[in-house]
């Protein structure tokens, strides 16, 4: 390909205005070819530059005590455990993807976010998902459900990666694009961390894995393809990897996912501030008739680009030929300024990595928004009467998709026992069984009607589960997902989105370790394009100082009190029984103190220290009724309360106030538990106890657990 200079007309059918043409030229001091006008097109898109949020994700907290790699500074996130060892955790998303082929976006989601993890030298260990579907009745909602869930247990499952819990719920927004949130998390020791290691002239490069196809890039023919993983090339890469990092036989890793070997190689070069030379006959080549922008821009699942000392080539072209996969050394760093990609020996693109990459010389723009109005001035206590019949209330929440009960189903009575079930979900990782608990936190309602509240929601409800569980909080990760940045509506419920995540995760001492950001979720109707509703979710990592401490919320022995923790409120807003029962979505948001969430954490985490409580449990979504059974099925217990007078019933059961935990205290320690928390100057009140099997409420039968453990078994569609 000989160089040719091209116009700004040909710019602007790439998507880059004359600003961006001018920007270019200046840069390069003459006018780009075609080939390079393309690779700057790519790299200042919206999903690689951030062009519409790194500016705003930048001013997020992402630095603390336990904080080795935060946010934007490498492909994951990295916290220090202590004794030597890091975790390192990723949250990624394929909700594009996965809408067009559910089974490989899910699939290859797992897939990319594994090797975001592998590059930094860990081996992912275990992983979280957050899904969002479309109305649980229809059709499409149950094959892509299917599809999805499927891609991701088949990929996790070679990788021999433990699944330790999801989070599902439904909404008519997502009727046609997805939400596929994926957190992968693993272990590495701190002298074997790929990252920050030196970069300089003269290291090589190596391409390994598959050969490179045209997948998820536009051809010759216009064609499309969507990349489809590989869990088996990828378990063997990642051994390989592991094995050669085990001899600190690597400097860098980078995972070849978006934009594939020019995002690699412009990144690469960033960090290194240095030039890198790429010989593109070299590449391994999955197809014939490949034009020079497909291979470049290919995302073809499953490769890594590797940066390797000279004194090391010969050991990593062995490690990976002795497992028969491909390692093909493809170019080196130089001493130039800028990255050159060669063809048949001469050069076809010349480019400057700085002006390529989010965080060094990517441009951004600065959108329009505006303040959000989130007043809600309406008592729906007084605008919506109290139900005259609680059994039908209770009947229509239990048959409600977005309450399932979907973590112990599959549990018998000796396995609850054995495992014990905790808010959090826990992990023992390493050589030392380490402690780490990790949860995924979202809702989207609250967000929809309060986006700057909602987000510190959902940082508070990720903390309250972990401590609830016997673990402190250490960092987050986050998945952003919105609509069109276009779309100023939009645009400002994410800058509220961000200012929530900022003041809440700086309250709680939970940094912002990584994530990333999802725009253009959107779907037609009636000609009109409709945002899904903004969905930003949390993933919280923390450890327990003592694995004694690990705090079950099952309920264990027919008898103990139960009490609660925090105040029982008048308040109905934003909760799924104002939205299920009667029909009012998106208004309001519940009662939220920050305040309040931080000593509530700091007495819970105290009670459980002492060994005054046998459980705790964090009322969330569905209030407090559901919290009650989610305590009380696994073991086939029940309960019996009594409501306070001064709150309205359905408040009592179902409304969703924060900064509130359900804990049972054996009558041994109830004194005990009664001093500690009357010295906490925290309002807590006494519920009732647990029972053989029945659920009463002031003095009513409804019915015995195993009812509705019946009902929720019928009810899980995802088993």
């Amino acid at each position: 390909m000989e160089r040719q200079d091209v116009s700004i007309q040909v710019a602007e059918d790439l998507g880059l205005n004359k600003e961006s043409y001018d920007k270019i030229v200046e840069s390069l001091g003459r006018n780009p070819n075609l080939l390079e006008l393309q690779i700057y097109s790519v790299m200042w898109s919206e999903n690689l530059s951030y062009k519409s949020s790194a500016s705003w994700i930048s001013s997020l907290p992402n630095k603390g005590n336990h904080i080795v790699s935060g946010a934007i500074e490498a492909n994951a996130g990295v916290v220090d455990l202590g004794n030597g060892e890091c975790c390192v955790f990723k949250m990624g998303t394929h909700n594009h993807p996965s809408g067009i082929d559910p089974y490989q976006g899910a699939a290859t989601c797992v897939g990319d976010v594994c090797r975001d993890v592998v590059s930094l030298g860990a081996k992912p260990q275990i992983i979280l998902n957050s899904l969002r579907f479309g109305e649980s009745t229809l059709d499409r909602t149950k094959w892509l459900m299917d599809e999805i869930i499927k891609g991701i247990k088949d990929y996790s499952n070679v990788l021999y990666i433990e699944d330790i819990g999801s989070e599902i719920f439904y909404n008519s927004s997502y009727d046609t694009n997805p939400i596929v949130n994926v957190m992968v998390a693993g272990l590495v020791s701190k002298d074997k961390l790929l990252c920050g290691r030196k970069l300089e002239a003269g290291q090589v490069l190596f391409i390994v894995g598959n050969p490179t196809g045209s997948e998820g890039v536009f051809g010759q023919n216009e064609s499309f393809t969507i990349p489809k993983g590989n869990p088996d090339l990828g378990n063997a890469l990642t051994d390989v990897i592991m094995h050669l990092n085990e001899k600190d036989a690597l400097v860098r890793i980078e995972n070849m996912d978006m934009a594939g070997i020019i995002n690699s190689c412009a990144v690469i070069s960033a960090h290194a501030k240095t030039g890198l030379d790429l010989d593109l006959n070299k590449i391994p080549l999955g197809q014939e008739g490949m034009n020079v922008e497909e291979v470049l821009l290919s995302r073809t699942q499953e490769r890594f680009m590797l940066v390797v000392n000279q004194e090391n080539t010969e050991m990593v072209k062995k490690a990976f030929a002795d497992q028969d996969l491909i390692c093909e050394e493809v170019g080196k760093l130089s001493s130039n300024k800028s990255i050159q990609f060669f063809e048949n020996s001469k050069v076809i693109a010349d480019v400057n990595a700085q002006d390529l990459v989010m965080g060094f010389g990517a441009p951004q723009i600065d959108r329009k928004f505006h303040e959000l109005d989130n007043k809600n001035d309406i008592d729906y206590l007084e605008t919506i009467p109290e139900p005259d019949n609680y059994w039908k209330v209770i009947n229509k929440m239990v048959n409600n998709p977005n309450l399932v009960i979907k973590e112990h189903l599959q549990r018998n009575i000796e396995e609850a026992r054995d495992n014990s079930p905790s808010d959090a979900q826990i992990a023992f990782l390493g050589e030392d069984r380490k402690a780490v608990c990790f949860t995924v936190s979202g809702n989207s309602v609250y967000s929809f009607n309060n986006p700057y509240v909602g987000a510190q929601i959902n940082i508070a409800r990720a903390a309250r589960r972990i401590v609830c569980s016997g673990g402190k909080p250490l960092a987050i990760n986050d998945c952003l997902n919105f609509g069109s940045p276009l779309e100023e509506n939009v645009y400002s419920q994410f800058v509220a989105t961000i200012k929530g995540i900022s003041e809440a995760s700086s309250h709680f001492e939970t940094p912002v370790a990584g994530g990333n950001v999802s725009f253009y979720n959107e779907s037609s109707v009636l000609g009109k394009r409709k945002a899904i509703n903004p969905t930003p979710v949390i993933a919280m990592m923390g450890m327990l100082p003592s694995k004694e401490n690990h705090m079950s919320y099952i309920f264990r022995n027919k008898g103990e009190m139960i009490f609660l923790i925090g105040k029982s409120r008048n308040d109905i807003s934003g909760s799924e029984y104002l939205c299920s029962y009667h029909q009012k979505c998106h208004v309001g948001i519940p009662h939220f103190d920050i305040e309040d969430e931080k000593r509530i954490n700091a007495t819970v985490a105290k009670l459980i220290e002492s060994k005054l409580i046998c459980s705790a449990h964090s009322v969330e979504r569905g209030g407090l009724f559901f919290n009650l059974i989610e305590s009380a099925m696994p073991l086939g217990l029940g309960f019996d309360i009594t409501s306070p007078a001064e709150v309205r019933m359905d408040a009592f059961l179902f409304g969703e106030a924060q900064g509130r935990v359900v804990v049972s205290v054996s009558m041994e320690n109830e004194n005990e538990f009664v001093d500690l928390m009357m010295e906490s100057g925290l309002p807590f009140s006494t519920l009732g106890h647990i029972t053989k099997g029945e659920l009463r409420i002031d003095d009513i039968s409804y019915g015995y657990i195993d009812e509705y453990k019946k009902i929720y078994m019928k009810n899980n569609i995802i088993g």
